[in-house]
This record gives C-alpha cells, structure tokens and sequence, in this order.
C-alpha cells in the first residue's frame, strides 16, 4: 500500500500491515507491519511508547537517533534494533532510504536486550549486515507481493535476522569465504543495467544454471530472475524520486531495452506507471 500522509516521506513509499492471531504471537516471531521508506529532509518520529521492537535498514543517506541517552548516525548498509517500550527518536538531516518493521513474538524482547547488551548499543556494523539485510529486504517484498508465507516462515526468518546479530554467528569473521548466491548477488549488482541471463549469472560464479536456482531459492526464495526484477525496480524508484533523468535513460539504467518494456515490466510490478510514481504528490 502507497503511503502518502507522513511528513517528509516521498510518495512511492510503502506501508503493509499484518494481523496475528493469539497463538503466533505466542509461539512464533511476527512482524506487526513492515515498510520501505524514501524520506526527505522533515522526517521525523519522535514517539514514547510502542509495544513491539522496531527493526531497521538503512539503504541510503542516513538516520539520526536519539535513545536511552545516546546519539547514533546510521549509514548505508547499517542495521538499527531497538526496544520500542523505551521512547525513541529518530530523523533524516536530507534524504534517507530505508526498510523497517515493527517485530514481536516469543522472546523477542529479551533477545532485543542481550544483543544491545552484546554489541554495546543499538547499531549493527558486523560481517554478517548483508546476510541480514537479504533477508530483511525478502520479507518486505513478500507482503509488497502478496506473497501466502506460513507464520512458521516469517518466524524462521526473523529469527535467522535477529542471529545473523549475533556475536560468533557463523559469518561474523572477515576470513568467511562468499556463498555462492553472494557472489551471484554482488555479479547482479555490479551489471544490473546490462542483459543479465540466468546462464551469464550462473557462469559468473561457476555453477549450473539449475545448481543456481536452487541455491537462490533455499537461501533468498527468490529465483535469479525474481531477485533481478526486485532490483530493477528498487533501483528504478530510486532514480524517479531523487533524479530528473527521463523515464527513457532510467529503463536503461536499471537493464530494460527501451521504455516500453521497462513501463510495462513497473506498471506490472508496483501497480502505478513510472511517470505516475514520479508525479505522486509528498506525503
């Protein structure tokens, strides 16, 4: 769902809610609601008290934080957990891109509490962010798609979210060598506006196409050309909303031939032509 009415959040930006019944919140880890933000300078949210834990990702610019006594500056690539009881501040000095979801379930909290206590504080800078931040990203994209994802799913992936964390977590050294489907991902990123076939990919790091996909799907559940698509797009709003290049040069630049089949392929996907996207008033 477009979200329009929050100041200092850019249209295009989108909010989902999700309603768990008694027995997940009870056995289970659940996300309450999710979003993926663009925000300009005028964000901000200063806010006393809610009861669930608030997740976020920081794509682009940065996040100013105010918590417990402490200011933090989250970066691109940064990860913020924090107790959503306690009160908390946070705003975007300029411009800002970021995933977010309002998390609960089981002992959330208590495990909230021992990382804060771990890591000293409330930001992640670790070797395992990307990790975290797929998975972070897929769950997102699974309520922007309407995805049916068992509560058991959800659950599994913000656990493996929340020990991907984890101090000694199995990637947290600089010596751990790139999965596979690392390598494809980094390969997608760094040729996202080149014509990217499943057999260009899967040649980049050595493995069969069929080997690929299921890699791709145990560890993203997402297959090679999905994950491009989502790229594409997350890419192709990006460029809308913070730049004045035609619609034209953007297909290019995010891999499609030619407007055409770049409008059909966002139109599709977000549910709004790209010019449309771009002209949506601030919320």
């Amino acid at each position: 769902m477009l979200c329009q009415n929050e100041t200092g959040v850019l249209s295009g930006s989108e909010i989902f809610f999700n309603t768990v019944g008694p027995v997940t919140q009870r056995l289970f880890y659940y996300v309450g609601c999710c979003g993926h933000y663009y925000c300009e300078r005028g964000y901000k949210i200063n806010r006393r008290h809610m009861d669930s834990l608030l997740l976020m990702l920081i794509e682009k610019g940065e996040m100013r934080l105010d918590y417990q006594n402490q200011k933090y500056t989250a970066l691109p690539g940064d990860i913020i957990l924090l107790d959503g009881t306690f009160p908390q501040y946070y705003d975007t000095g300029d411009y800002v891109e970021f995933y977010w979801m309002h998390l609960g379930g089981v002992n959330s909290f208590e495990l909230c509490e021992h990382l804060s206590r771990a890591r000293g504080g409330i930001l992640f800078r670790t070797a395992n962010n990307e990790q975290a931040a797929t998975l972070i990203r897929d769950l997102v994209s699974q309520f922007a798609n309407h995805q049916t994802i068992s509560d058991a799913e959800h659950s599994r992936l913000l656990h493996s979210i929340l020990c991907y964390l984890m101090p000694g977590s199995r990637s947290d050294a600089a010596e751990t060598p790139d999965s596979p489907v690392r390598q494809a991902t980094r390969f997608i990123e760094a040729h996202l506006g080149e014509k990217l076939s499943l057999e260009r990919v899967a040649e980049a790091v050595h493995l069969s196409p069929s080997h690929l996909i299921c890699l791709f799907r145990a560890e993203l559940h997402h297959s090679p050309h999905e994950y491009i698509v989502l790229l594409r797009m997350d890419r192709a709003k990006y460029l809308l909303k913070t730049t004045s290049l035609p619609i034209k040069a953007i297909a290019v630049e995010v891999g499609y031939g030619n407007e055409s089949s770049f409008t059909g392929a966002f139109t599709e996907r977000i549910g709004i032509s790209p010019r449309r996207f771009r002209e949506l008033p601030l919320g």
